[in-house]
């Protein structure tokens, strides 16, 4: 499968996942309002991180960027997947779009 392809497929399970962990999330009575969303959004991020650690994915290294630390590429990968598809998105069309300026 393309690295890319499977970037944007575990950003989806991770939305999918907050989605139906949302409705939980809300029906938490000790849980104060202010709270809810950045719960959702913490949750959000460790499973980006978990699924990025356990296929061991570097975006980095699918877009040919070097980085000293690969691991470090993980968890900046995990990030990515943890904040959706539509942030996964942006961010490699982002660099597609540097790419076809620098050529």
């Amino acid at each position: 499968m393309n690295g890319i392809a499977l970037v944007m497929l575990l950003a989806v399970v991770v939305e999918k996942l907050v989605q139906i962990f949302k409705d939980v999330v809300y029906a938490i009575p000790v849980l104060p309002d202010k709270f809810r969303p950045l719960t959702l959004e913490m949750l959000s991020l460790s499973c980006g991180l978990l699924l990025a650690f356990q296929t061991n994915i570097n975006a980095f290294e699918l877009i040919n960027v070097k980085i000293p630390n690969p691991m470090l590429g993980v968890a900046i990968t995990g990030l990515v997947i943890g904040k959706g598809a539509n942030f996964a998105h942006d961010f490699f069309d982002l660099y597609s779009k540097g790419k076809n300026l620098s050529s």
